[in-house]
């Protein structure tokens, strides 16, 4: 059956083949007016498939175009079962989760094994639409979001009883004892990487610190490479895990 979205795509000269941000769900939640207005926005080809498998099954295997792959709330159970088959599907791109209720994004967050998988991002649905596109610019660039509200799931040391936790609980962590890693981070670096972790954008808090968005760039880059993270999600764990209790106040306010 033809994918009318397919042929508004082929009909797009600006939609590079080479880089491409699929949806995975039902058209109920990603219609083709949406995907258009994303393919209008950020220049790259978008497309929808009901199911991981449909998208597998139209990759060329050999091609190496880099693939953002945004999987809705409904798939879930799906995601948990089998996460192999969406990280390789997303091969060198990244993998990002759309939510409309908290309750599905936590759920998510506290089962995903990021030791394996990798870290992933994640899309809310329920959002202005200049955010939506805003965190979706983000993936784009492989920055992955995390929302301020998983701060609870790593405070509370939820889901401990697991054989693979998907995040370190924060009592490995002695609360008099500074974590020697974030120890080593100046006062600015820790006020960024703090900021960061409430999921502000880098515009945002140049501007609550009174600096430069080149400046807090550099201020990451250095945060990452002293904590030995690759991106924001990462950071924004460590933070959570590591950072002394009323720190970690800061973030979730």
């Amino acid at each position: 059956m033809n994918n009318p979205l397919q042929d508004t795509v082929a009909k797009i000269g600006f939609c590079p083949e080479d880089f491409s941000i699929n949806f995975v769900g039902k058209e109920l939640f990603y219609s083709n007016q949406s995907l258009r207005s994303v393919q209008t926005e950020f220049g790259v080809a978008a497309h929808r498939h009901e199911t991981i498998d449909d998208l597998i099954a139209i990759s060329d295997p050999a091609s190496v175009s880099d693939k953002v792959i945004v999987i809705d709330q409904i798939m879930l159970d799906d995601f948990l079962s089998r996460p192999e088959t969406y990280t390789k599907a997303a091969g060198s791109g990244c993998v990002a989760f759309a939510y409309r209720k908290d309750d599905a994004a936590r759920t998510l967050f506290e089962n995903w094994d990021r030791s394996q998988y990798g870290d992933i991002g994640y899309l809310p649905m329920n959002v202005a639409p200049d955010v939506w596109r805003s965190i979706l610019r983000l993936l784009m660039h492989e920055e992955l979001y995390l929302p301020s509200f998983f701060a609870d799931c790593v405070s509370n040391g939820q889901n401990q009883s697991q054989a693979k936790p998907c995040i370190l609980s924060s009592s490995t962590v002695k609360p008099k004892d500074p974590h020697p890693v974030y120890s080593k981070l100046t006062r600015r670096e820790k006020e960024v990487l703090r900021l960061v972790s409430k999921g502000q954008s880098n515009k945002i808090i140049a501007s609550n610190l009174g600096i430069t968005e080149h400046t807090v760039k550099l201020h990451m880059h250095n945060v990452a490479g002293k904590i030995g993270v690759s991106n924001r999600t990462a950071a924004a764990q460590f933070f959570f895990e590591v950072a002394p209790d009323e720190v970690r106040g800061q973030a979730v306010e």
